[in-house]
């Protein structure tokens, strides 16, 4: 029984949950309305329905004094009534507004005046929430009423519920009346007028924003520190002209800036605002009037002795007056430079330096002259004013009146350019003017401006110019160097025959013209025209007073080295610049040469240098491995002598590897210059197969080498008298470039044969040769080519296609060299994209050859104790390092697979017969890398732990080595004691 009464209990208890979430809900939709007409009546209507109440409506203050309310929206079981007004004082209301939420289960209806509605319709329950605006000023209230208790008496979800309601109300509210203020500002503010617009405008806006300060002051020209006040409104009152200093006021913060609002302790923010406190005011908002182009006018501010309430209100407002304050106060102030303007210009036609005349523009009368004109032309103003044009002209044609009439009929058409005037003065002298006349309208009417300078002394220095000119013409003429003269504006005014016979133009073809367009290369104009344009300007030059080289073109178009030197004279007509041009086309050429070889020079000692060194590291080479080699003997010796075969081989291997060491030796010493070996006739087959050997080291796995030289069965010996060590050299030499003409990847052809065809031209050195017999040793590649264009310079000393530092461009000319001196020659075929191959022609010996040695080397690792358990597959191409970690990892007890293919790797992988515990691969091998090959494990056995070795151990990506199952990554040379812990712990990982 217990039991059952409580579920029906929880059963109620989550109902009425239910049911006030399904209330909350309802009122939370209602406020989402996006606001505007009909917005109150669906508040209403819904917070009704949501609390399940009769009566609900929205009242707010409808006059100044707080006593009368007025209804936005009314509901009454279930109906929407029209609003009406009612007195705040006797009912309920007047304990809610301005104050807090009240509830009332019951009794309400005793506090409703006598034949009040809801009295009338038994309205005895109660609950209501006031209105506030976003300053906290009371607007009004929200009221919900019932005939029993609202909300089943529960207080709190009935104000829960009411103050969501009354919160989007209250912003509605405000929103309307913010709007609406701002309608009647822009509408007062449009229609003010011009001559009293400021007047006008701090009234309305101190009767908008209720305040006792509002004024609007303009930024004085004079001081822009200092305010000028337009217009101010203060208690009543509209004052002017009042002038004050920003600094240390509110109004700082404002001008040229942004809105700035202080709703309260102004003085305290701004003790030194002496206004403020004479104001009394407390409050202060300030708005920046701004120029179109943002210059800083002024403010328009607001003051009050009363805090700020509704800022934003506030700054809505000042944005709105701002806006026309500033459009008047530009336009106050163009008025104002307008009046200057008039003033300046007439001030600047009085002491204007030329003449000028203003001429009727029907008539051609003259109407006003400057002082100049009178004093130039020795009448006053009054005889000027009086006098013709004819009156002022010395009448020799074509300076006669008809003429001066033409001129000013050009005028106005607007086609007069500047032309000279022969005039008359008053005392009878002729003189001359440069006249320019133009058309020019004010105050709505037309006249002609004439502009009259005086050029009487330049036209005699110009006279004098003219005598002397002939002169300096037989000068400039007899002159050997080029003797070029250039205006201000850099045109050619002088180019004498020495300039003739350099540049191959006529005088006449280029007098007049730019020097830029003529002698000066398309690359450097713009700097010569730069500096003609400064010249006046700063009076320099880097050019001028020194002895420079350059280059100039030429007729032909060719570029030629000069060398110039620049003056500057002064002329009448400006200054002229005269060159002074002497072609070093020969001098140049002898010190490139020189520069060439010394180039060269260079270039041999620094090689000479770098053979040194290679020598010196060599010698000591040397040292050591003649201690090492004589230990090995030893060692041999011994170990034979105590019949231990095993360590005989071993130590066996060493002593090859220590002669591989020997030989490379030998071939440093060779580049070095250090050994010389006499020419004898000897079969080149081993000896070549012997360099391939050595050379193979040197190549990356990635680049194949092959061709019939490296094989034992040739049909005959081909015998050849050469040094051995030098053949190395050249073949050395040829396989480097080819390597390097392969960028990474490819393959060389080094072939033998016996050569005897019809006459062929040598590539180095271009001598016809006949056709035989000759031994031919070629050095092919599948890379890139040669271009046409560089065959004629590949075996020239220092010339290299590779980057600076890449080479030192002695291969092919110590190439050229030594087949030259062994009595030899070159041939090369090539073309771009298709490969090169480069032959050694050699004359054919008859002579028995001499015995040449050749050595497989082998090498074999020191085995270490066995303490590893394992199947292990190794994958390794190069033969000594693969027979090392068989040996190695044999010697430690693991059961080891060799593959020198990595392909036959993965085919032995593939086989589920096949055992291995673990996968030991280089990573540089010949079709498939080490990386792939992991990879390719990965898929056949997924659990094998793969061990990547390689050169560049820092190469990779440690996600793709994860991804290919690479347990662990070792660099070249291995170190043995980490090779074992990487072993241990790979097989320990696969157990």
């Amino acid at each position: 029984m217990q039991a059952t009464a409580a579920t029906s209990s929880d059963s109620a208890t989550i109902a009425g949950l239910s049911a006030q979430l399904q209330s909350l809900r309802r009122v939370a939709l209602a406020v989402a309305h996006p606001g505007g007409p009909g917005l109150f009546d669906a508040l209403v209507r819904e917070l009704a329905e949501a609390l399940a109440v009769p009566t609900v409506f929205i009242a707010v203050f409808s006059d100044d004094v707080c006593s009368l309310m007025q209804t936005l929206a009314v509901r009454l079981d279930g109906k929407t009534l029209r609003n009406f007004d009612y007195v705040l004082q006797g009912t309920p209301c007047a304990h809610v507004v301005g104050r807090e939420f009240r509830y009332m289960a019951r009794g309400v209806a005793a506090e409703f005046p006598r034949g009040s509605l809801f009295a009338a319709k038994g309205m005895d329950a109660y609950a209501a929430f006031p209105l506030r605006d976003s300053q906290g000023e009371a607007l009004g209230l929200l009221v919900a009423m019932d005939r029993v208790p609202i909300a089943g008496g529960n207080a709190e979800h009935a104000e829960a519920m009411l103050k969501i309601v009354a919160g989007r109300a209250a912003a509605e509210i405000e929103r309307t009346r913010t709007d609406g203020a701002l309608r009647s500002a822009a509408l007062a503010v449009s229609g003010a007028r011009n001559d009293t617009v400021f007047d006008e405008l701090v009234r309305l806006l101190a009767t908008i924003l209720h305040v006792e300060v509002a004024f609007i002051a303009r930024r004085a020209a004079d001081e822009p520190s200092q305010l000028t006040m337009l217009a101010m409104q203060y208690d009543g009152q509209v004052l002017h002209d009042i002038r004050y200093a920003i600094a240390g006021t509110p109004c700082e913060n404002v001008l040229g800036q942004q809105f700035r609002a202080y709703p309260n302790d102004l003085q305290a923010l701004f003790p030194d605002d002496e206004e403020a406190k004479t104001q009394g005011a407390v409050s202060y908002a300030g708005y920046p009037l701004l120029a179109l182009d943002g210059t800083p006018l002024g403010v328009v501010s607001v003051a009050s002795r009363r805090p700020l309430m509704q800022v934003d209100r506030v700054e809505s407002m000042l944005k709105i007056f701002a806006m026309r304050a500033a459009a008047e106060v530009e336009r106050l102030a163009a008025s104002e430079a307008l009046q200057q303007s008039e003033a300046s210009y007439r001030a600047i036609f009085e002491t204007a330096e030329d003449a000028i005349f203003v001429h009727d523009w029907d008539s051609d009368r003259i109407l006003d002259v400057n002082t100049k004109a009178c004093e130039t032309y020795g009448y006053t103003h009054e005889e000027l004013t009086r006098l013709t044009v004819a009156d002022v002209s010395s009448g020799v044609p074509p300076y006669t009146t008809e003429d001066a009439l033409r001129w000013l009929e050009l005028a106005k058409q607007g086609h007069c350019p500047s032309f000279e005037w022969q005039r008359r003065n008053k005392d009878g002298s002729l003189h001359w003017d440069e006249v320019r006349l133009k058309p020019v309208s004010f105050n709505g009417r037309r006249y002609i401006l004439g502009f009259a300078h005086d050029i009487t002394e330049r036209r005699e220095r110009e006279r004098a110019l003219q005598r002397s000119e002939a002169r300096l013409r037989a000068t400039v003429e007899a002159a050997f160097d080029c003797v070029i003269g250039m205006d201000a504006e850099g045109r050619i005014v002088e180019f004498n025959a020495a300039a003739e016979r350099v540049f191959g133009y006529r005088r006449e073809a280029v007098l007049g013209r730019p020097v830029a367009e003529v002698i000066v290369p398309e690359r450097r104009r713009e700097a010569h025209r730069r500096w003609i344009r400064e010249f006046p300007i700063t009076g320099s030059s880097p050019m001028l007073g020194r002895l420079v080289e350059s280059t100039a073109l030429t007729a032909s178009g060719e570029e030629i080295p000069v060398e110039l030197a620049v003056s500057v004279a002064e002329a009448p007509e400006g200054n002229i610049f005269v060159g002074h041009v002497r072609d070093i086309s020969a001098r140049r050429e002898a010190e490139a040469a020189r520069l060439a070889l010394e180039a060269q020079l260079r270039q041999a000692q620094k090689m000479e240098a770098i053979g040194q060194l290679t020598g010196g590291i060599a010698h000591d080479f040397n040292n050591i491995l003649t201690s090492v080699i004589g230990y090995l003997v030893l060692g041999e010796e011994r170990a034979e002598g105590i019949g231990d075969t095993v360590l005989l081989r071993q130590l066996g291997q060493a002593h090859l590897a220590a002669q591989r060491a020997r030989d490379l030796i030998a071939q440093m010493l060779a580049f070095a210059r250090r050994q010389r070996g006499e020419a004898r006739v000897l079969d080149v087959a081993p000896l070549v197969r012997q360099t391939l050997r050595l050379l193979r080291a040197t190549l990356p796995s990635s680049v194949t080498l092959g061709g019939n030289a490296g094989v034992d069965d040739l049909a005959s010996p081909l015998c050849v008298a050469v040094d051995p060590v030098q053949l190395e050299q050249v073949l050395f030499n040829l396989c480097i470039n080819a390597r390097d003409a392969l960028d990474g990847a490819g393959r060389i052809s080094v072939d033998l044969r016996a050569h005897a065809h019809e006459r062929w031209q040598c590539a180095s050195c271009r001598a016809p040769v006949d056709g035989g017999p000759w031994v031919e040793l070629s050095v092919a590649d599948n890379g890139s080519g040669i271009a046409p264009e560089l065959l004629e310079r590949i075996f020239d000393p220092f010339f290299s296609t590779k980057a600076p530092g890449s080479g030192s461009g002695m291969g092919l000319a110590m190439v050229h060299g030594i087949v030259h001196g062994h009595g030899g020659h070159l041939r090369v075929r090539t073309a771009p994209g298709t490969g090169s191959v480069f032959s050694v022609m050699l004359p054919r010996a008859a002579a028995a050859p001499a015995p040449c040695s050749e050595t497989a080397p082998q090498r074999a690792a020191v085995a270490e104790a066995p303490a590893l358990r394992g199947s292990v597959l190794v994958v390794e191409d190069d033969p000594m390092v693969g027979d090392f970690l068989v040996e190695r990892l044999a010697s430690w007890g693991l059961r080891v697979r060799l593959q020198r293919e990595p392909q036959t790797a993965a085919d032995w992988l593939a086989e589920p017969a096949h055992e291995a515990d673990l996968l030991v691969t280089d990573q540089t091998m010949p079709h498939m890398t080490g990386l792939q090959l992991a990879a390719r494990a990965r898929a056949l056995r997924p659990t094998l732990p793969v061990v990547l070795v390689s050169g560049n151990a820092g190469g990779f990506d440690p996600q793709e080595l994860a991804r290919c199952g690479v347990h662990a990554l070792l660099r070249k040379p291995i170190d043995a004691e980490r090779l074992r812990a990487v072993l241990r712990e790979a097989l320990g990982a696969a157990g």
